[in-house]
């Protein structure tokens, strides 16, 4: 009965919490809208496009019913509830180590807020600590287990050995290259330097312990309680919330930091909806590389204010 209802319970949490935002927030309001209606439109095209493609691929070549099974395999005997509930506690950990890592920054850093690799320093340091190396001991145990099951997740994610399971690439080039194609005439590429290819590494970090925590660890115990669909709503409304809670201290977070309320209704419309496609690809593909190569080209081609590098048009 829950993963029959999963999916609706899903949906209701998140209209529950975009038509709150949009009621208590005037100014959200105006801005979906209005001018941004069409913006935001647009940017849900190329992801449900992709979406459609991995449907259509995995249909026609995929064996998703054996992947899942190794799922349920790899997750037998894992306390699920437990292992969720820590996953809660160390997302709270990774917004207060946010806040404090930023205010002990400013403290040292200029007046007029985080310097860009400061704020670097607290994104990256955060999220190796709450949404890697800990989420790792605690509920993979770093694969050191007397029946070796702390070692099959891992190896199914990051070992895609089967080549349908690269198919995955096709949607997440078709979507990238439209939403380049739309913005890229507008923002421009940032030009290649060394503080570009060292801010990709950043990225690759960020992409690598989000994809790991939100989708590999969160997401696949979601859709086992929930059912498929239910895992990827509820996941991709908690991904829109963290977003929103940590947008104030985030180097890497493109809401515009007006008050939470309406960076949280904006982060439901944006990093919630790119998160069901990022789901969906999980679903489909249990291939976490697919999901940071998005992950990073989405961070290049939308690069955050204050992380500007130098344009080229």
């Amino acid at each position: 009965m829950v993963r029959r209802w999963g999916l609706a319970w899903g949906a209701a949490f998140a209209a529950v919490l975009i038509a709150g935002t949009l009621f208590a927030h005037p100014g959200l309001r105006e801005d979906v809208f209005g001018d941004s209606a069409v913006l935001l439109l647009i940017s849900w095209l190329p992801m449900a496009i992709g979406g459609v493609m991995a449907w259509g691929l995995v249909q026609a070549f995929g064996r998703r019913e054996e992947l899942d099974r190794r799922i349920v395999a790899a997750m037998d005997g894992h306390p699920l509830y437990r292992e969720l509930g820590w996953m809660v506690l160390l997302l709270a950990g990774f917004v207060v180590s946010m806040v404090l890592l930023s205010m002990l920054f400013a403290f040292y850093g200029a007046e007029t807020g985080i310097a860009p690799d400061l704020a670097m320093s607290v994104a990256l340091v955060s999220r190796l600590l709450f949404l890697f190396a800990i989420p790792l001991l605690l509920l993979d145990r770093s694969g050191i287990t007397v029946d070796g099951k702390g070692t099959a997740m891992p190896s199914i994610a990051l070992k895609a050995v089967e080549p349908w399971r690269w198919l995955g690439l096709i949607p997440v080039a078709v979507s990238v290259g439209l939403i380049g194609y739309l913005i890229l005439p507008h923002i421009g590429l940032p030009a290649p330097s060394l503080a570009l290819y060292a801010m990709l590494v950043a990225f690759a970090v960020i992409a690598g312990c989000e994809e790991i925590f939100f989708r590999g660890m969160m997401q696949t115990r979601l859709e086992l309680l929930l059912g498929r669909w239910g895992g990827i709503m509820v996941t991709s409304v908690v991904f829109a919330v963290t977003y929103a809670l940590i947008q104030p201290y985030d180097a890497v977070s493109q809401l515009p930091g007006h008050d939470l309320v309406h960076d949280t209704g904006l982060a439901l419309l944006t990093y919630g909806a790119a998160s069901l496609l990022y789901g969906y690809l999980w679903a489909c593909f249990r291939n976490t590389w697919i999901n940071i190569l998005m992950r990073v080209v989405m961070f290049v081609l939308i690069l955050p204010p204050d992380l500007q590098v130098g344009i080229s048009r």
